[in-house]
């Protein structure tokens, strides 16, 4: 979908379980948990006055927290009228 040439973007988590009622914990409610607030700190950060290597760093100091990793080779571009991938990114995960 597109408004006036800008793309938008929607996605939603769903944890499917074979006991509708069993809670989630371990690795996989860490995994959710650090996902979402990796996120949410990202959407805070992205602003003037930021540069894109902040971001990546709260967003391995969350995973961390969490102990896990966050995966490699994902990126965040800049959006533009009639284009998706920008100059500008974001690492999801800073690699050597």
């Amino acid at each position: 979908m597109h408004i006036d040439g800008f793309a938008s973007f929607v996605a939603h988590t769903i944890v499917v379980n074979s006991d509708k009622n069993a809670v989630i914990t371990g690795k996989k409610a860490d995994v959710i948990l650090a996902a979402y607030k990796a996120a949410q700190a990202a959407v805070r950060l992205i602003k003037p006055g930021k540069f894109n290597y902040e971001v990546t760093d709260v967003i391995q100091k969350i995973c961390d927290s969490y102990q896990v990793t966050p995966l490699e080779g994902v990126l965040s571009h800049e959006l533009k009228k009639h284009l998706i991938d920008g100059n500008k990114v974001i690492n999801n995960r800073e690699t050597f």
